[in-house]
């Protein structure tokens, strides 16, 4: 190939190389003002996510159990901590109901086949002492995958034992 035509060629070729990378580009910031909202909550799912708040806030081990589908996995830290609801019951089901043990959540979200909330767990009641107000407590971010009505997977995260203050996190303060 002739050295002319050869460099005429890496010219067209950089020519659609930067035209493919701004059209690329220009396609990106359209789509970004034109997203289509996501799907809706599964039928159901907004109430099973109540009872799921209700059953943890009255510490209802039964109702909670419910919730669960019967080859539940959970996850904690992405380590699988259990293999079956029977299995996830015998340790956090303890925990559910032991006295003095207190839990609390935050509004929940929810999107196409989960829940999402952040939960707050202390457990220094019992051992007979009432908690400060603001000590204490885990904070732990968990995700609840739903499918037929029932809970399929749990996917917790732990937050640590310091809040931060809703103060700061407002209009990036």
């Amino acid at each position: 190939m002739p050295r002319n035509r050869l460099i005429a060629v890496r010219e067209y070729a950089r020519t659609l190389c930067l035209a493919a990378i701004v059209s690329v580009a220009s396609a990106g910031a359209t789509t970004a003002h034109a997203q289509v909202p996501p799907p809706p909550s599964l039928p159901g799912q907004s109430d099973l996510g109540t009872k799921l708040a209700n059953a943890l806030l009255r510490k209802d081990a039964v109702a909670y159990a419910g919730l669960l589908a019967d080859d539940l996995q959970v996850y904690e830290e992405g380590r699988r901590v259990a293999s079956s609801k029977r299995e996830w019951m015998a340790s956090f089901g303890k925990k559910l109901v032991a006295p003095g043990v207190q839990f609390k959540m935050v509004s929940g979200y929810s999107s196409t086949g989960r829940l999402l909330f952040i939960e707050y767990f202390s457990s220094l009641a019992s051992w007979g002492r009432t908690p400060p107000p603001d000590c204490c407590w885990s904070y732990d971010a968990v995700a609840y995958d739903v499918a037929d009505g029932k809970i399929t997977k749990i996917q917790r995260l732990r937050g640590g034992d310091a809040k931060l203050s809703d103060k700061d996190m407002r209009n990036g303060q």
